[in-house]
Formats: C-alpha cells, structure tokens, sequence
C-alpha cells in the first residue's frame, strides 16, 4: 500500500461555498478583480432571470489566464501593483476565484486581450478533479469577444438578488473613489454586449462633515478622518482599515460612545488579513501597534474637534416651523398618550407637613381642597396605572396623593374640616386628627391677643412612603425628541431617527417639493415624519403605530389650524 497524503474533492467546496457569504460580497470581489487588471469601465448587468453579468474593459491575456487558472495563486501579492495603471492591487492570496458557487452554479467567462481570446465555463462539477491536482474546464464553441475585456456570466442564481442591497454594498468599495475607474449598473429583461446606454454610475456616498487628514510615519498610515455632520447609520459608522485598496473592517479603535458622527478611512499596508478572508485582521504585532497610535491618534486629534464642529445650521425660517411642530405635535401627544406613563420603580421618600391652627388652618385647608380637586382624577389614573404595571406590590392609594400618607377616611375628614367654621369648641374637642397630629396639643392662645381663634404654627409631623417614580414624556422638547434637518443628496432616506433625535434629508425631492409650497406643507411633511417616528418608538407593531401616527397627524393639524385662525 502505498502511503500518501491526498485532498478530498469536497474541500475545495467547502472552502469555496463557506469563504463568500452573499451574492453581494461575490459580485464586489470581481469588481475589486477588474480593478487589479487595469480596467476603467465595469458594468453589472442584472437580467430579469437572475443573472448577473459583469463586464469590464480591461480583459486577460494568456498570462494572465494562466495565474488566473491557479487557484490560491500569489502573483497579486508579488506583483501588488498593476502593469499599466500602477495601481495598488486589492487581491493578495488569490482565491476568489470559486466565490461564485456560494450563490451561483455556473459562471461563464469570455476575455480578450489584443489577440488573445478564451471562452471557458466553471461549475460546481469542475471541482470533482481538483484532488487529483488539475481540472480540464469546458471549453465554449459560442461567438467570441470582440473588444478587450472581460465578460463572466453568472448563472443559476440560488438566491434573489436585491438591487437596492447590491448597489449599498457596492458603494462601499474604497476603489470607487479611486481616479479612472468607474463602476455602472442597469437591469434588463435581455442581455447585450457591453451596452452602457442606460446604466447608472454607482458613485460612494459623500458624506459632509468636518475632513481631518491621517499622515502617520513607522507604521505607514495615511487616509482621512470625517466629523460627520449628522448621526451616522450602523453601516456608515466606523473608521475603515484598508490594506492596499480594500476595506477589510471598519472599527472604532474602542471609543464607541464618543465616535456616533466618526467615519473615514485609514490605510496600513504592513497589517495582514486573514487568509480567504477579506473582511478580518490577524491581530498580530502589527495590528496591535497600529491599534495603539490610531487610538492615541483620535484621542488628541479627533475628539478635541469634535465639539468645535456645528451640528447642523437651521434657518431662521426652519426655526419658526420646528417651533409650531413643537406646539403642535406636543399637544397632540399629550392627549393621545396621557395615560401611557410608565411605571420605572419606587422611591422611599420622607413627607413633611406643617400644620397651621385657626383662620391660617381655615385657609390651608381651604387651598388643599382645591388644590386636591384639580388633581383627584389624576392620582386615580395614576394609581391603577401602578395596579396595572405592579399588581403585586403591597400599595394603598395614599401614596399617589401629592398631599402625603394621609387615608381615605382621613381626607374625606380634612375635606369636611375645609366646609365648616373652625372654633375653639371643635378643636378642643380633640376629634379632628390629621396626617396623625391631634389638634389639642397644638392649641396655644396668642400672647398678643385675646382672641382664641388665633393659632400659632409651628407643629410638624414627617413620615417615610414608597413613592413610584414615573417616567412621562411629552412630544419633541417634551417627549424627549427634537428634530434636525441636514442636506445630503447621495442620502436616499427622506428621514431617520437615532436614538431620541428624528433627522429630516433637505434635499430629499419630497422635502424640496414641499418646502417650494410654502411653510404649511412643509409643517406638515415634518409633522408626519415625527408622528411616524415617534408612533413606531411606541408601538413596534406595525398596526398599532400606524393607528397612532394617524391620530397624532390629525391632532396635530386640527391644534395647529385653530391656532393659526385663532390668531387671525
């Protein structure tokens, strides 16, 4: 028997299939390829049966089809600038040669270089002979090119593609803002060769904000730094790590809470990624010195910027119409969610109360009851609030009484007390107690007067309650929100809330047309965006927050247009 060590064929599937995890990463993998071969124009054509073509301008010659043909080949990572652009090539270890099989069963390849021409097919079935170390690949008898480039034809799609997700992750590329290289997109219901009429340029966001430059020596990082001008997304946040030309991760080098309006990019070519995976570092030496001065660096750079930086500029227009959306809209909320306080915990807390004798007790009393009337309905409603959210706990309704830990016998007493002439006889009487202090041993005759139904003040009892402490919140100011108009044009959104902050896209074309109306439809517009904000923070389901935001807009507008005509 002979003794040798072999590879079994699924290997290589498996390191093909589990390596790229979308469609999306496999179709950015062959844009970063033509990139590295010194194409100018890629185009990505997505037809209506799933299939996904992506031609390039550049094309291989035979030398090039042969390190092609290698798979795990290192000529990008000896040769890592490109012959005739002198580009820094993205690839290192060459294997994306096979991503296509994590979402594709085929992919066709056409390429032209001069007076080199090859039409060949890979499939899942040309990995079977890969052990035995080679694999003959079908040749097609099919038209070839008949310009210099390159065309790969992916076919059978697993999975759905989304065009919307497949140009995000496009833009994300580094090498799109690199000079003579220009990606375009289009779909179609048929294919045709290198047709350009009608395709879209796929440009990388540009984000506004405050630019500080990287230039650090031993290691070599350069790169750029942005103080964004608004509250980022997930996908936007982060500073990007590049070796060469590609985006291996984005980090934030440990400073999370302080860096929601950071982004950038920042290149280390002495960093390593880990094999056939582009998308993580080893954390070597390297990676933890660079880690270190990055670190320092926004610390003593960055962050000092950062409150020196404006938000944002309102005008002074916009300024009246947020101020009407605050009125508004608070209103609305308030009678729309009123009964929606919650319920944090409790609070153990010492209530003080003097008591005052004769005329002055007649008039406290007097104040009390109707300070108690105005605010009854409200402690009711706060107390099976508490029920409601804590049936367990060992409560009375005393406790939700501003007035302190008196009981309901004892206040319908104080209430009577409020109703009739208090005299001598009565107190002396010793029958009236409140909040647990007899009135007897508060009588004192007034050494300036003859008159018994002058008191002294000065008795005072203290008692320790569970009080609940209530978390009430009203609209924008009120409720904790405000809103932030900034003006992004490569933003497709309208809007966005981050955290207690709804953020409204000027240069959306609905902002535009409605800002072009006049201030009442552009009071409007705003108001559904907060409505809507705020109806989903409160109900994530998606019936009851539509139900709500219906309600606030038209309590908002009804508040709003009695004011106006009322001023009129």
């Amino acid at each position: 028997m002979t003794v040798e060590l072999r590879v079994h064929p699924s290997f290589f599937k498996e390191f093909a299939t589990k390596t790229w995890v979308s469609p999306n990463d496999i179709i950015k993998e062959m844009i970063e390829n033509a990139f590295d071969e010194d194409a100018t124009k890629v185009l990505i054509t997505i037809v209506n049966d799933d299939t996904i073509v992506i031609e390039d301008d550049a094309g291989m010659d035979e030398d090039g089809m042969e390190k092609f043909l290698v798979l795990g080949s290192p000529h990008k990572k000896n040769d890592f600038i490109s012959p005739r652009l002198k580009r820094t090539r993205t690839g290192r270890y060459g294997t994306g040669r096979l991503s296509f099989l994590t979402s594709f069963d085929s992919m066709k390849m056409r390429t032209k270089r001069d007076e080199f021409r090859k039409s060949i097919m890979i499939d899942s079935s040309s990995l079977d002979n890969l052990y035995k170390g080679n694999s003959r690949l079908k040749e097609l008898n099919e038209p070839l090119l008949v310009r210099n480039g390159t065309e790969l034809t992916l076919g059978n799609s697993k999975v759905n593609i989304d065009p919307i997700k497949l140009i995000k992750e496009i833009r994300k590329l580094a090498i799109l803002r690199y000079p003579l290289f220009e990606v375009y997109w289009k779909s179609s219901h048929s294919f045709k060769e290198w047709e350009l009429a009608g395709a879209q340029i796929i440009t990388p966001p540009d984000i506004q904000g405050h630019r500080i430059p990287v230039n650090i020596e031993s290691p070599r990082i350069v790169g750029e730094i942005i103080i964004a001008r608004r509250p980022l997304s997930e996908e936007e946040r982060g500073i990007g790590i590049m070796i060469r030309n590609h985006i291996v991760t984005r980090t934030s080098f440990d400073l999370d809470s302080r860096l929601s309006r950071i982004t950038g990019f920042v290149r280390c070519d002495t960093l390593t990624s880990r094999f056939a995976d582009k998308s993580a570092l080893i954390e070597d030496d390297e990676y933890h010195t660079f880690h270190g001065i990055m670190k320092q660096f926004i610390k003593d750079t960055v962050i000092p910027s950062l409150s020196e930086y404006e938000d944002v500029l309102i005008t002074r227009e916009e300024s009246k119409i947020y101020k009407e959306i605050d009125k508004a809209l608070g209103q609305a909320l308030f009678e729309n969610l009123e009964g929606e306080e919650e319920i944090e915990g409790f609070q153990l807390v010492d209530v003080k109360e003097e008591v005052r004798t004769g005329d002055n007790l007649e008039a406290t009393t007097g104040e009390r009851i109707s300070t108690n009337s105005e605010i009854g309905s409200a402690s009711q409603n706060l107390y099976s609030t508490v029920q409601r959210q804590y049936p367990n706990e060992d409560l009375n309704e005393a406790e939700f009484d501003p007035h302190g830990p008196e009981s309901v016998s004892d206040r319908k007493e104080r209430t009577e007390i409020g109703t009739r002439r208090i005299n001598d006889t009565e107190l002396g009487s010793g029958t009236p107690y409140r909040y647990g202090v007899n009135y007897d041993s508060m009588l004192e005759t007034s050494p300036e007067s003859e008159d018994k139904n002058q008191y002294s003040t000065g008795m005072s009892t203290v008692k320790r309650i569970r009080k609940p402490i209530i978390r009430k919140t009203f609209a924008l100011k009120k409720v904790g929100y405000k809103v932030i108009p900034y003006e992004d044009e490569t933003d497709s959104r309208y809007s966005f809330r981050s955290e207690n902050v709804v953020f409204v896209n000027k240069a959306n074309s609905a902002y535009r047309s409605e800002a072009k109306r006049g201030d009442e439809f552009l009071l409007r517009h705003i108001i559904r965006i907060v409505a809507e904000a705020l109806a989903e923070a409160k109900h994530p389901e998606a019936k009851e927050a539509l139900e709500l935001q219906n309600r606030l807009i038209a309590e908002a507008i009804r508040i709003h247009d009695h004011t106006v005509a009322k001023k009129q």
